[in-house]
């Protein structure tokens, strides 16, 4: 069957100048392959042009992962940034904004602000703090309040962890280039989300907010495999003594396939998960647009789905959970 003619993507990165800082790991990328940090840094013609080129109708960006900042003044200059960008391609281009998450009652209040003054869909945030805090603690919570008051969703995103803790549990008997692969998109990243939401579940989140949306990437950062045994787990029905993770994994969890064009992770993504439930991305610019078109190809040759869901995965889903309200490029 035919590829689909129309896609939706929403683990998209870009760079803001009110959001640029040093760290190691971006760092080491731009070192490696200053093209990324170029395709970044691009917010004009040459973006669109990427997005034709990968058959992209249309796009939702977000800030680069793990520019951590304690001034929460660049984060709303960041996103004001972005919002600019995007006025010049409204029926190409939505936005997620980044929060100062360190400071959780303005995460909630730029989180309003972005939603209602700039039209963002929602926010991207780092999976914890600069320090590898999550946000189990309800000193965060005013953020997924906010959230769920404007019913729109939070994407938890992967960050790097402080430098100290990637050696400590991830350097050994290799080179540092393996660390650092082992710490990020090899394994540690997802492990660390993983982790966050079951902790978030068993503080009692999404018992207190019954409605939030949480958008998690990667096939599901590692849980689909886990999700029969976190229930069987006795602990967890004896002291919770709330819905079981399965209830909120149905409920209130989205997933995304950036970066991951598997076939077979997809289809067992979908014995898990519920098909209106996942959604299409490709994880620009650390992947291309042209990979995920390729992807979208060998799913439609290869894989078990039937057109409709196919349709829906890479752009039906999405559109429903944005109320997305364009009319979307046909390729």
């Amino acid at each position: 069957m035919p590829a689909p003619s129309f896609s939706i993507t929403l683990e998209e990165h870009a760079s803001f100048p009110s959001l640029r800082r040093d760290i190691p790991f971006t760092d080491a990328i731009w070192k490696v392959f200053p093209e990324v940090k170029l395709a970044a840094e691009e917010h004009s013609s040459g973006r669109i042009a990427d997005l034709d080129n990968g058959h992209v109708s249309y796009q939702i960006i977000s800030h680069i992962p793990g520019i951590y900042s304690d001034n929460p003044d660049n984060y709303r200059k960041a996103n004001d940034e972005m919002a600019d960008a995007i006025k010049k391609y409204p029926n190409r281009l939505g936005g997620f904004a980044a929060l100062p998450m360190a400071h959780p009652d303005k995460a909630a209040a730029e989180l309003e602000r972005t939603v209602k003054d700039l039209g963002f869909f929602g926010a991207l945030i780092d999976s914890h703090l600069e320090d590898g805090t999550h946000y189990d603690a309800e000193r965060f919570w005013p953020v997924f309040e906010t959230a769920e008051r404007l019913d729109v969703p939070i994407y938890i995103h992967p960050a790097p962890y402080p430098e100290t803790f990637v050696k400590e549990r991830y350097s050994g008997n290799y080179p540092a280039g393996i660390t650092l692969g082992l710490s990020t998109g090899a394994w540690g990243w997802h492990e660390d989300v993983g982790l966050h939401i079951l902790k978030l579940f068993s503080a009692g989140l999404f018992t207190r907010f019954p409605k939030l949306k949480i958008i998690i990437g990667h096939m599901g950062e590692m849980l689909p495999m886990m999700i029969d045994r976190v229930q069987n787990i006795r602990l967890f029905s004896r002291d919770l003594g709330q819905n079981s993770f399965g209830d909120v994994w149905d409920r209130n969890i989205w997933v995304t396939s950036s970066g991951i064009f598997s076939v077979r992770t997809l289809e067992m993504l979908l014995k898990i998960t519920k098909m209106d439930r996942v959604l299409y991305s490709i994880d620009t610019p650390f992947n291309k647009n042209l990979e995920g078109w390729n992807y979208l190809q060998e799913l439609a040759e290869k894989s078990s789905l039937s057109k409709e869901d196919l349709d829906d995965f890479a752009f039906g889903n999405a559109k429903k959970l944005f109320k997305l309200d364009v009319e979307l490029k046909k390729f």
